[in-house]
């Protein structure tokens, strides 16, 4: 049996593969609701239950599922959406969506993720990470803001703006204190940021992105990120370009990484000119070399984490 679960601010619903009457079709998304819900799928024992991502509402479901040890996977709204075009649906509904993915469960749980539990040190840093972007964004359009209204005589809002962008500098410089705070504790830190073009906020970014069950492995890891390789053939074309299909603001901090890579370090120096005398674009040429570092940061990764657990019993 595949259990799907169609997650929304205040509801849960739910569906199966199979007649389930004891799955109850919807409850609040509530501590209560959700413990109401995870004890009948621990009646139930499906082989698989699939959630899509929804921001952070799905949290607190996921939380319960993983504690429960219950076999759980998190899809991709694109994969969700293109699985829902194949098969022609029609309705957009909370109960059609729940359908859906129990269908989508069933027909792809051989390729399916499964999720793991979050170390609490690295679930911090995600939030700390996802909050420093929202202010580098917020940053970015009061800067604008800012320029357009120089151009105009409203001394006030240019006083004001100006304040704005101070009060969220100071506000930066505290949250990338706070993270800097938090991942020296971690013994990933020190393997990460030895990678040339790695910084600190670069090696928050790859510990907060990517899910705990690719941490380590540099396949899955690539693909997460969007930046494997999509083969296109068809006639006479026949093309390899970026995928795009993963985390946009985790491809964006590596992309900056390769960036300065390609200044700093000799050897990725080389291999982006390689690249580029072979008829690659610049930017084609920067997203092979993120691809690269991103591969060594995983086996830098998978090193520092096996060579900890082998140092703790000594340490203890």
């Amino acid at each position: 049996m595949f259990i799907g679960i169609d997650v929304g601010l205040k509801a849960l619903d739910a569906a199966a593969s199979e007649a389930a009457p004891e799955l109850p079709r919807r409850v609040p998304n509530t501590p209560d609701g959700i413990a109401r819900l995870v004890a009948a799928l621990g009646e139930l024992a499906p082989r698989l239950v699939v959630l899509e991502a929804t921001g952070t509402y799905h949290c607190p479901l996921l939380a319960a599922l993983l504690a429960a040890e219950a076999p759980v996977a998190v899809a991709n709204p694109a994969q969700v959406a293109a699985f829902r075009q194949s098969r022609l649906g029609r309705h957009k509904t909370d109960r059609a969506d729940a359908q859906l993915l129990a269908r989508f469960a069933q027909g792809h749980a051989d390729e399916l993720r499964r999720a793991a539990p979050d170390e609490p040190d690295v679930a911090q840093l995600r939030t700390f990470v996802r909050y420093r972007d929202d202010l580098v964004a917020q940053q970015t359009a009061i800067r604008n803001r800012l320029h357009a209204a120089r151009w105009t005589a409203a001394a006030a809002v240019v006083a004001w703006l100006e304040a704005d962008l101070a009060a969220g500098a100071a506000r930066l410089r505290e949250v990338e204190g706070e993270i800097a705070a938090l991942l020296a504790t971690l013994p990933e830190t020190t393997a990460l940021t030895a990678q040339v073009g790695v910084g600190l906020v670069t090696a928050a970014a790859v510990l907060a992105y990517l899910p705990a069950g690719v941490l380590g492995d540099p396949k899955a890891a690539a693909a997460y990120a969007g930046l494997h390789p999509r083969h296109e053939q068809s006639g006479q074309r026949d093309r390899s370009r970026l995928s795009k299909q993963g985390c946009p603001p985790l491809r964006r901090y590596l992309y900056l990484a390769a960036v300065t890579a390609v200044r700093r370090d000799p050897a990725m120096a080389a291999f982006h000119a390689r690249l580029r005398a072979r008829g690659k674009a610049a930017k084609a040429a920067t997203c092979a070399v993120a691809h690269k570092i991103l591969r060594q940061l995983m086996g830098k990764l998978k090193e520092a984490r096996r060579d900890h657990v082998l140092t703790l019993p000594l340490a203890a």
